[in-house]
């Protein structure tokens, strides 16, 4: 397997170990329901994700858990959440190989607000309303999540207004 999967294989086994359980990648339901932890459970999630991920945007999911193993520096249990790595659906997810295509494909930095509907310079922040992508509520299903090949990374932004479906 990968660095990443290795990784987080390791801190799942120490925490089921430290609770007196055995890690199962299957999830927690092969150990017969005995556990309450559900670090099993999750760590099922994370590479069910990763392979929807990869399915998705074309790459190997080894290659997507890299990086987000990469990128997490907190507990597992709390950095694999749908907030931080959100399903991703047909048409509202773009992939783009570098940096630079998705800067040129984004154009003019003009991006809808989706909770004023206002235009706002800033892809994250409505300076209009106070509106943030990454708040407790999101984007409220109206941003675009774009994922970068080069980086391993992806995110979700408030939707380009180049993007925007009546101009399509």
């Amino acid at each position: 397997m990968s660095a990443g999967y290795d990784k987080l294989k390791a801190a799942v086994d120490k925490d089921c170990v430290k609770d007196g359980g055995t890690m199962h990648p299957e999830g927690c339901v092969a150990c017969g329901g005995k556990c309450s932890h559900k670090y099993c459970d999750k760590f099922k999630w994370v590479i069910d994700r990763a392979k929807a991920y990869g399915e998705a945007i074309g790459l190997n999911w080894e290659d997507v858990l890299d990086g987000w193993e990469t990128d997490r520096n907190y507990w597992y249990m709390n950095y694999y959440q749908d907030c931080n790595q959100p399903e991703i659906k047909a048409g509202k997810v773009r992939v783009f190989g570098t940096i630079l295509e998705l800067k040129e494909a984004i154009g003019e930095m003009k991006f809808r607000c989706p909770s004023c509907g206002k235009e706002n310079p800033n892809p994250y922040e409505c300076k209009a309303c106070g509106w943030k992508v990454y708040g407790l509520l999101g984007d409220m299903g109206k941003g675009v999540f774009v994922y970068v090949k080069e980086q391993l990374r992806g995110e979700t932004m408030f939707m380009p207004i180049s993007w925007e479906e009546d101009k399509v």
